[in-house]
């Protein structure tokens, strides 16, 4: 039998986070049928026997090398069988029949092909989750530090649909719970692990693909999920944060494979101009106290090496973006004592 979904999540070294996120699936969903997945992506599996014995109708990959976010979820994407597929943080709650209404929502539209929650932070608040379509004028608001009262311009990117109680089609989801149709992923294809080798853009660019396909990618804020954020994938603590010069190129590639070089190029101008004005504000904040001296010095680090980054060219794989990755292309690893899969 066909299960209803089935779920994927990576195992970051985060032993009793994944812990609490499998326990919180299995206690909030009832009455249909689902399978759970882990990829364990080469950690040192802290708690994986303890959680084995635990949820033993859990199946396990081992990678034997760290991969990034997409082309760990498209092992499980390209190797389940079920209807609708779910890609979840392990930093996540499910509160009480979250995945049933994700699941009930696409069974009565079908023109659903992506569906996502309502995600809360760890007070209970809105985290912000559903999002409008990346632009040039978008990114250079992001970039620039902007004084007191401009700030709130850096909302413009998020779509107030998160803030209602009807369900809304929307550009993009935030990638830490994400449905998709089976139909809807055999024609819209994989994650881009090419794009995205380690994480961002992956979930902008496979909603885009979702909605070119003709499907509508919908916020259902009946179902809710706490997100702790911040646990999958931590930036350094001191000087640039090289993680964030990552993401940003990532951000370059995906404008040169969703907009065209033209495009990328004035975002690179963009990375590369703005930087004057940037260390002129962070300075500012720094000699006023509006910003400690190591914060603004890290952020001036983490902007010069944006820019620095920007002057340069992409290198592989970013260079060798794939429109739609191809649900056959991916495979789980071969079975091996170190990578089998174990149920």
């Amino acid at each position: 039998m066909t299960p209803d979904l089935a779920i994927s999540i990576i195992n970051h070294s985060n032993p009793q986070m994944l812990r609490d996120c499998l326990q919180s699936i299995f206690a909030t969903t009832r009455g249909m049928a689902f399978e759970i997945w882990v990829v364990d992506n080469a950690t040192d599996q802290r708690l994986v026997r303890e959680m084995q014995a635990e949820f033993p109708s859990v199946k396990w990959i081992f990678n034997p090398n760290r991969l990034g976010f997409s082309a760990n979820h498209n092992q499980v994407l390209s190797a389940a069988s079920a209807r609708y597929l779910c890609i979840l943080n392990d930093d996540t709650i499910l509160h009480d029949g979250v995945l049933n209404e994700l699941v009930r929502f696409m069974d009565a539209h079908p023109k659903a092909g992506m569906t996502g929650p309502r995600l809360l932070n760890r007070d209970g608040s809105i985290q912000n989750s559903t999002f409008r379509a990346k632009s040039l004028l978008g990114e250079l608001i992001d970039i620039l530090q902007l004084p007191g009262g401009l700030n709130r311009l850096k909302l413009r990117g998020i779509d107030p649909a998160q803030f209602a109680e009807q369900p809304a089609s929307v550009d993009w989801l935030l990638g830490a719970c994400i449905v998709i149709r089976s139909e809807a992923l055999q024609q819209a294809g994989l994650l881009d692990d090419v794009l995205s080798p380690i994480a961002n853009c992956e979930e902008v660019d496979w909603c885009g693909r979702v909605r070119k396909s003709g499907w509508d990618v919908m916020f259902v804020p009946a179902g809710r999920i706490t997100h702790f954020g911040g646990q999958s994938l931590k930036p350094d603590s001191a000087g640039a944060d090289r993680f964030r010069v990552e993401m940003h190129r990532v951000v370059i590639a995906y404008f040169a494979k969703q907009h065209g070089l033209f495009s990328s190029l004035l975002l690179r101008c963009i990375y590369i101009l703005t930087l004057p004005w940037n260390a002129f504000m962070l300075g500012q904040s720094a000699l006023r106290g509006r910003m400690k001296k190591a914060e603004a010095a890290s952020t001036w680090a983490t902007l010069a090496g944006v820019a620095l980054m920007a002057t340069r060219p992409l290198p592989r794989p970013y260079c060798r973006v794939d429109s739609k990755p191809s649900v056959a292309a991916a495979s789980v690893p071969p079975r091996t004592d170190r990578t089998a899969l174990s149920t």
